[in-house]
């Protein structure tokens, strides 16, 4: 399950990073609006993360394209997502019947799945547009910023640690 939870989320953050995936929602509620105006530090990624892979503009409007059809699949998922999380909460907060806690786990699991689904394939869709040496930048981009996540993650772990 952690392995699976870590590979979720570092999916999800080198994606957020390279401009393929959506940006990071806020919490919110079901059916309330979200801006389609990325923020300043979104727009400023995108425009240094196409710089750094020399994007053509025809890459980067076909990276939008692809950007927003994701967005379009998650975010009923997303939605759901956090309906469903809300409804554990409630349940967990009022000591609910486990049994209903574990199916509505179920479904949480089976949500992210499909989110992680959407975004593996937006990142192959994303590579078909890219030339060899893009592509070699790409790998190089995703490391460097698995290597950060795992940095951040360790030094995490260290005040854990001390207090143990």
């Amino acid at each position: 399950m952690n392995k699976y939870l870590l590979t979720l989320i570092l999916s999800a953050s080198v994606l957020t990073q390279v401009t393929i995936a959506m940006p990071e929602l806020p919490k919110q509620q079901p059916g309330t609006a979200i801006s389609s105006k990325p923020a300043p530090d979104v727009k400023k990624h995108r425009n240094e993360f196409s710089k750094r892979l020399n994007l053509t503009e025809e890459q980067k409007q076909q990276a939008k394209e692809l950007r927003i059809a994701s967005q379009e699949k998650m975010k009923p998922l997303m939605d759901k997502l956090i309906q469903k999380q809300n409804e554990r909460n409630s349940l967990e907060s009022r000591d609910g019947n486990d049994k209903e806690i574990q199916i509505l786990n179920d479904e949480i699991k089976n949500i992210r799945q499909e989110l992680h689904r959407i975004i593996l394939q937006n990142e192959r869709d994303f590579m078909e547009i890219l030339t060899p040496e893009q592509k070699n930048e790409f790998n190089k981009m995703r490391n460097e910023r698995k290597q950060l996540f795992q940095q951040k993650r360790m030094m995490k772990k260290i005040p854990n640690q001390n207090n143990n």
